[in-house]
């Protein structure tokens, strides 16, 4: 009998079993970190702004932007938009863009809060927000997961 090169079909449905397994048991993982991942960023643009804000109304004497106004970047902004802009040369940071987050910053002259809205859970307990005010006196107050 002569030996086939190749690979059985038996072999072959094994194969395809185990990748099918190993795909099926790494969503829910990529997803998790994922999901982390976009938590994480969002505490990390809020520390930065935060810290702007202080910068900022150590120099001005007030908070960005001006005493009642609100200003709003959307997820799907481009970076050169007017408000993008506009925190960058006043807060000296740049806001990430593309990942799914709003961000708002309303300043009524003794508070200033910032938000950041995504439209699916960025924390464990299934949050999909992270808030902060930052008062005259330097004190913040979260309301987060």
């Amino acid at each position: 009998m002569k030996k086939q090169d190749g690979f059985s079909l038996v072999e072959m449905l094994v194969v395809i079993a185990i990748i099918g397994i190993l795909a099926v048991t790494s969503v829910p993982l990529y997803r998790t970190f994922q999901q982390r991942t976009y938590g994480t960023e969002a505490t990390l643009t809020m520390e930065n702004l935060l810290e702007g804000q202080i910068a900022y109304y150590l120099e001005n004497k007030q908070f960005f932007p001006e005493k009642g106004t609100m200003i709003q970047v959307f997820a799907e902004d481009p970076l050169n938009s007017k408000n993008v802009v506009k925190i960058k040369e006043a807060l000296k940071i740049t806001i990430p863009l593309g990942h799914h987050k709003d961000y708002k910053i309303l300043n009524d002259g003794d508070k200033c809060y910032i938000y950041i809205d995504a439209n699916f859970p960025l924390f464990k307990g299934g949050q999909s927000y992270l808030y902060a005010t930052l008062h005259k006196d330097g004190k913040v107050s979260y309301t987060s997961p």
